[in-house]
């Protein structure tokens, strides 16, 4: 009865006075969960996960929720300094290729809606990564305003093939735009000799001169 009435004790000062952290460290754990593989890197951050594991699943973890609180901050620092580190790593990346697209619409002289087709999705995707905590999505952003540059790009040149109504100035001609992937051109996995090195070079070559020959604009990559 002794030992009952301690367990009784114990349950109901941890739903008294503990609930409300245990509640805590459980949705801390769930908001890390995403970017454990890079928290996995830091030491400390891995050492304290795995603590929080520990507690979570200790089957009378009454007298370890005391170390909730120091387990989270000591995380949610590490989290959010790798958080900022990527943020400003993507940021450049995104402006890179929003101020390409600019000049294309500067260049087209493309009107109000043209233009905001082509940058309100980059702008957007800048916007969001300031809070996104995803370490994962906040990488995955950079590729994405490629591809969102990419689509700008399609829709200007098909814009500067649409007729003008009558009465107005004839839009700027834009030159198609075209992709070279290099490394997609390299005749084998490794380049060991100087025909190697020929080989490739003349077969990139090729490639670049024939869409120029075509009045093509040449992107490579």
């Amino acid at each position: 009865m002794l030992d009952f009435s301690d367990d009784v004790h114990e349950l109901r000062n941890f739903y008294d006075h503990q609930r409300q952290t245990w509640d805590k460290l459980r949705q801390a754990e769930a908001r890390f969960q995403p970017n454990r593989s890079w928290l996995d890197q830091d030491d400390v951050a891995a050492k304290a996960l795995t603590r929080i594991q520990e507690i979570l699943s200790a089957p009378a973890p009454y007298g370890l929720v005391k170390e909730a609180e120091g387990l989270i901050q000591t995380i949610e620092q590490i989290n959010q300094a790798l958080i900022a580190r990527h943020r400003e790593q993507v940021r450049p990346s995104i402006e890179a290729q929003l101020a390409k697209v600019q000049v294309e619409l500067d260049a087209a002289k493309a009107g109000g809606d043209l233009r905001n087709q082509c940058l309100y999705p980059l702008q957007q995707l800048k916007a969001r990564i300031e809070t996104q905590t995803s370490l994962a999505h906040i990488a995955q952003a950079a590729t994405l305003a490629v591809e969102l540059a990419d689509e700008a790009f399609s829709k200007i040149e098909a814009s500067s093939k649409v007729e003008p109504p009558p009465g107005v100035e004839d839009k700027p001609v834009v030159k198609p735009r075209r992709l070279i992937q290099a490394a997609s051109l390299v005749p084998k996995p490794y380049l060991e000799t100087q025909e190697d090195i020929d080989a490739y070079l003349d077969k990139l070559r090729t490639a670049l001169e024939k869409l120029i020959a075509a009045g093509d604009r040449i992107e490579v990559r």
